[in-house]
């Protein structure tokens, strides 16, 4: 079994931690958290002090921001005293090459821990590739409540896969409010919303009561509660609303006053509300294709039908893995159909370019197989590769076909020009194979970050061409004795056929 993924994840220099903490907690805890973060990860170069690192430490250096995330992977920046994120470089990756970049973020983590409080946590390399996450599903409905249910219920089970790491959404509440409405009781004294708001905020922000000149400057003058009574809503219930005739009416009388939190963000698509439901993975114990596959048969439907009115779409990796695979598959499909037409008019034939084309097949086996030889998971880039494949594998059929036309034609037996294409051409066949696959093998020895990325297409390519090839000299002698003794049979039956009538 070879499992997909959608872009392999190359050995990176850079780890990245976020962390974050619901919207109003003070700058100094979060700083506080990000100093503890910066301290574990110089702990890694006494974890890993034994393991193999060439010419200096682990970790090179480390820088954190506090206050700030920027923008990354299509996301908005994240901004305020309740965010932040450390970066720790690493050593270059072809100076440790029994220690991978995943053991290093997994041991940070670890290191760092839980940390209470915090909305997010989550630990990244910083890599090339698509944006969005390996599993990004997105839930849209018009009931906010009903949104952040389902959204707790898929990340419960997200967590029960294996290997899924970082679990979170997208949805931030903001501060804490206290929620003012006015009472049936106040429309009597001629109180509105607007008298009761326009009191508050004299009361906590202030009224201007005059300016003094100052040289060139104004100074405004304010009136409002001391600064005792301005730092907690506690005393709010006694605070007195002056009415038009000039009564003081105790708040409770004329306002309900209610504890709420309110919306940091409300993420919106097509006019409905949103909450996107993320997860990292652990390629070593987990595939997310797998995972988000098993969802969406099984518990995403389910989760539908217990909430009236909510949908759902896969987002993130999976949803490029679906645009490119069907824009790949449409590539794939005019590629064969342009060979099979080239092949057909020079050869004049509808069978021989099938003979030809029966070498595709067999190199997509040989590039699996070479992929699970390798240890490779099978990407973007391969299925790429196999696409530039099937271009090359019919080169060596095309060889033989074409010696056994010209040797037929010019009085040759067909089973004799069969065996000697073999023979002649098999010199031909074999460089042609070879050369190319030589061309490709320093590719797949290369351990760079940026080789990371070609080298599935180089596999796809050297083991599919080396398996086509060897096969290519055995089944297209036989096959094409098949169908000429087919051929022959049919001919036979029609002649006899004419004869009867």
């Amino acid at each position: 079994y070879v499992p997909f993924v959608f872009m392999p994840k190359g050995e990176s220099d850079w780890v990245i931690a976020e962390v974050g903490y619901p919207l109003g907690t003070p700058y100094s805890v979060t700083e506080k958290t990000i100093e503890h973060m910066e301290k574990k990860a110089f702990e890694l170069n006494s974890v890993f002090s034994k393991m193999s690192t060439k010419n200096g430490s682990l970790v090179v250096n480390a820088f954190s921001m506090v206050g700030i995330i920027p923008r990354r992977d299509w996301k908005p920046p994240q901004l305020g005293g309740h965010v932040g994120e450390v970066w720790i470089e690493l050593t270059n990756s072809e100076r440790r090459p029994s220690l991978s970049v995943n053991t290093i973020l997994k041991k940070w983590r670890s290191l760092v821990g839980e940390v209470p409080g915090t909305d997010t946590l989550a630990f990244s390399t910083l890599e090339g590739g698509p944006a969005g996450n390996p599993i990004e599903i997105q839930l849209a409905g018009r009931d906010f409540k009903q949104l952040r249910l389902a959204a707790n219920e898929l990340k419960a089970e997200i967590k029960t896969y294996p290997g899924t790491l970082d679990i979170a959404d997208n949805f931030k509440p903001g501060k804490e409010e206290k929620k003012v409405r006015v009472k049936q009781g106040a429309r009597p004294l001629d109180i509105t919303m607007g008298d009761i708001a326009r009191q508050l905020r004299q009361a906590f922000y202030g009224e201007e009561a005059l300016r003094i000149q100052r040289g060139r400057d104004d100074i405004k003058v304010m009136v409002r509660y001391a600064e005792k009574d301005r730092k907690s809503l506690s005393g709010i219930e006694e605070i007195r609303i002056r009415t038009a005739d000039g009564m003081e009416i105790p708040i409770e009388e004329v306002a309900a006053i209610t504890d709420g939190v309110a919306y940091a963000v409300i993420n919106r698509v097509n006019r409905k509300r949103i909450i996107t439901v993320n997860s990292d993975i652990d390629e070593a114990t987990a595939n997310a294709s797998k995972i988000v596959s098993e969802l969406n048969a099984g518990f995403l439907p389910k989760l539908v039908e217990r909430h009236p009115g909510l949908k759902y779409d896969l987002e993130g990796q999976e949803k490029r893995t679906r645009e490119s695979m069907e824009s790949l598959q449409k590539g794939f499909i005019l590629a064969i159909m342009i060979i099979f037409l080239l092949l057909a008019s020079q050869f004049r034939s509808y069978i021989q370019p099938v003979i030809i084309m029966m070498a595709i097949p067999f190199g997509l086996i040989g590039a699996i197989f070479g992929h699970l030889v390798m240890g490779m998971q099978l990407t973007m880039i391969s299925l790429f590769g196999i696409v530039a494949l099937s271009g090359i594998v019919v080169n060596d059929s095309l060889i033989l076909i074409d010696f056994i036309n010209r040797a037929t034609k010019n009085g040759m037996a067909v089973e004799t020009a069969v065996v000697e294409s073999g023979k002649i051409r098999f010199r031909p066949v074999m460089l042609t194979s070879v050369t190319t696959i030589a061309g490709l093998f320093p590719l797949l020895l290369e351990r760079s970050f940026q080789a990371q990325f070609l080298i599935p297409m180089a596999i796809s390519i050297s083991f599919g061409l080396l398996f086509a090839t060897l096969l290519t000299l055995l089944y297209v002698p036989a096959l094409y004795l098949i169908i000429g003794d087919i051929q022959k049979l049919f001919s036979a039956r029609f002649q006899k056929a004419e004869s009867q009538s």
